[in-house]
């Protein structure tokens, strides 16, 4: 009984393989990009917020922020969301991003020790999160 069992569950297991290569990966990810760009931040509790609020763009599948590059890497469906929609949403959330800016309030009201210095070259060649 359990050499059928297994005999039948290798069978499955390879026409499954065999049959449908890749078929997990077109049903999660259709379309899914990857793109880094800077978002600038200070610590852990930077980091957690940057994630958050890359993940509660609908579409974002994979949202890593490194503190020492100062790079989001971000995998997202491009048939749900755009890179523009996920900067405007961290930049919203407090930090100033490759293409989008925090508003100087938002920054300001930071925790202590997440007021970044803000980079002169994105400030002059960025617009804020809210203007178009």
């Amino acid at each position: 009984m359990q050499k059928r069992f297994f005999v039948s569950f290798l069978v499955v297991f390879i026409l499954g393989v065999w049959v449908f290569p890749g078929a997990e990966t077109q049903a999660q990810g259709r379309d899914v990009e990857e793109v880094e760009f800077t978002v600038l931040g200070n610590c852990g509790m930077c980091k957690d917020r940057i994630e958050k609020a890359a993940y509660s763009v609908r579409g974002v599948r994979r949202a890593d922020w490194s503190q020492q590059e100062q790079k989001l890497t971000l995998s997202f469906r491009s048939d749900r969301t755009d890179q523009e929609t996920v900067e405007r949403t961290i930049a919203k959330a407090g930090h100033d991003t490759e293409n989008f800016l925090t508003d100087d309030e938002t920054h300001a009201n930071l925790h202590h020790c997440c007021i970044y210095e803000r980079n002169p070259e994105l400030l002059k060649k960025n617009k804020v999160w809210n203007v178009e």
